[in-house]
């Protein structure tokens, strides 16, 4: 009894000593978020970092990413400002409104995350992917901008799970947020850049609630606008992969990649107006189609008048 006793006795020591491990581990900065990988820049709520990405072990052999790869800042906001993102409001009404686009990040963000965004490339293996969550102070729901990177076979492949521009459903219940519930959120590419035509042998292995998502061409849009392309292979120095939180300067405000910034959102603004008053002028002519068509239909169906009978005599 009592070498049994002194063995329950050691196996609860051993198990409490684990879950004070346990613990321990999930408090501490070298084993943060288990299951999220490593976070490299945590602000503010802001948390950019990389993770293992599950679509690379879902095919065999596993599809590895283009990672680490050589990217700056300036690649960061030229790839990611053209992303578009559209969304419902939460209510029956937005199943019928024309979407709307806006703009992945803004230019406050672009700020704070570009060059994180860029070290986490730098410093990702060929087996994960950049992630990022940006909070929204002003939500009950725990809403914020939230999804991942990565870049395999040429192609920047990026997947939303939530944006802080759009409500969450209302469940009327004060239930926790639903990872399914994606808002009907749609992403695009915003003119004059096209998505990328990716062939079904390359396309990811996506998880199951990520369905919104897009690809784009690196070395398309790059080449566009004068920059050079990315360089697979990290130069990060060895103070860098000690823990500095980034080798770039923050993009500030009066700055020249402030300037460029704001040069680039001018440009892609007066592009979206451009479309909007062609996409109106389009929606106009139809109008102005279907007016004419109604017209002539009511014309065809009105009834003829009698002829008028001549008086007896």
């Amino acid at each position: 009894m009592r070498v049994a006793g002194n063995a329950a006795l050691r196996a609860g020591v051993s198990g409490a000593a684990m879950v004070a491990i346990v613990i321990a581990c999930l408090g501490s900065t070298g084993c943060q978020l288990l299951s999220r990988g490593t976070i490299l820049y945590d602000r503010e709520g802001i948390q950019i970092g990389f993770q293992p990405d599950p679509s690379v072990t879902r095919v065999s052999p596993p599809a590895l990413n283009t990672h680490p790869i050589e990217m700056t800042t300036e690649h960061v906001v030229l790839l990611l400002s053209a992303i578009r993102v559209s969304g419902w409001s939460g209510t029956l009404v937005g199943y019928f409104e024309t979407p709307r686009q806006i703009p992945l990040f803004d230019d406050t963000e672009f700020r704070l995350v570009a060059a994180p965004i860029a070290e986490a490339f730098r410093r990702a293996g060929p087996k994960d992917r950049v992630f990022f969550f940006l909070p929204n102070p002003k939500s009950a729901y725990g809403d914020g901008t939230a999804g991942s990177l990565f870049i395999r076979d040429s192609y920047l492949h990026v997947v939303v799970t939530d944006h802080k521009a759009f409500a969450k459903a209302d469940t009327a219940g004060g239930d926790e947020k639903d990872v399914r519930d994606t808002k009907g959120m749609k992403l695009w590419v915003g003119a004059p850049y096209k998505p990328a035509d990716v062939p079904p042998s390359k396309e990811p292995d996506w998880a199951p609630f990520e369905t919104v998502h897009v690809s784009l061409s690196p070395t398309a849009i790059l080449a566009r606008n004068g920059a050079r392309p990315v360089e697979a292979g990290s130069k990060a120095s060895a103070a860098d992969q000690a823990g500095s939180t980034t080798d770039e300067p923050a993009i500030t405000a009066g700055s020249p990649q402030d300037l460029k910034l704001q040069i680039r959102e001018l440009t892609q603004s007066n592009l979206d107006l451009r479309d909007r008053l062609n996409e109106q002028t389009r929606q106009l002519h139809e109008l102005r189609e279907e007016l004419a068509r109604l017209q002539r239909e009511l014309g065809r169906s009105k009834p003829k008048s009698p002829p008028a009978r001549k008086p007896s005599p």
